[in-house]
């Protein structure tokens, strides 16, 4: 499970790179901004759910 909360947190890096990145662009694209966007927030949902899980679990 923490592989794969470590695989998604670097995935949200990654998408948030790319926010940064197309901000930095003379006309950035709206649509890719948006798209991008939803994509962090499904990450950052993701995360926090299998957050949760993980401490409400018995060891």
């Amino acid at each position: 499970m923490d592989q794969f909360l470590k695989s998604l947190r670097n995935r949200k890096a990654i998408v948030e790179a790319r926010i940064v990145e197309e901000r930095a662009r003379p006309a950035p694209d709206r649509f890719r901004l948006h798209t991008l966007k939803k994509l962090r927030l499904q990450f950052r949902e993701q995360i926090a759910f299998l957050e949760r899980t993980n401490r409400l679990l018995p060891i």
